[in-house]
């Protein structure tokens, strides 16, 4: 028998994180897939302070008080992360009371499928022929996709360095 166990951010990066954002990356956009990636690019911030704080610190060149602090330095780094934070809280609770964007409710979250009748596609910051996840905070629209590549490049940063 064997068992396995995620004994640091650095695991659950790798196990549950990982494999979760190359799932949307690579697939068509479903809200499964947004959902999946949501969840961890948010919680690996409490996964990082409960794990290994001490090394983050060290890492970032900050100190932690709490776990929202190593949230805020997410924050800091990718622009729009709030909407990782909003998406995965949205998936749970439906509508949001203290969101950290303009999104108050998971319908602010849409999937817009690019492809065109006969199968041609708009070109641009979509991704081709698959849909591509947008929350809404006013005009412009804002891209999942986008947020989710900033937050797990900052996750993937930090790891390697933990």
């Amino acid at each position: 028998m064997t068992i396995s166990k995620l004994r640091s951010s650095k695991d659950y990066f790798d196990q549950v994180l990982k494999p979760n954002y190359l799932a949307f990356a690579n697939s068509p956009s479903t809200f499964q897939l947004v959902y999946n990636t949501a969840a961890p690019l948010f919680h690996m911030h409490e996964w990082v302070f409960n794990l290994d704080k001490a090394k983050a610190e060290a890492a970032l060149g900050v100190t932690f008080q709490k776990k929202s602090d190593v949230w805020s330095e997410v924050r800091n780094a990718v622009p729009n992360a709030g909407f990782i934070r909003d998406i995965a809280n949205s998936s749970k609770h439906v509508a949001l009371t203290h969101s950290s964007t303009s999104m108050t409710h998971s319908a602010n979250t849409f999937i817009v499928d690019s492809t065109l009748s006969g199968g041609a596609t708009l070109s641009g910051t979509l991704r081709l022929s698959t849909p591509n996840v947008v929350a809404i905070e006013g005009e412009p629209a804002v891209s999942f996709d986008a947020c989710a590549a900033g937050v797990y490049n900052f996750w993937e940063g930090l790891v390697r360095q933990l």
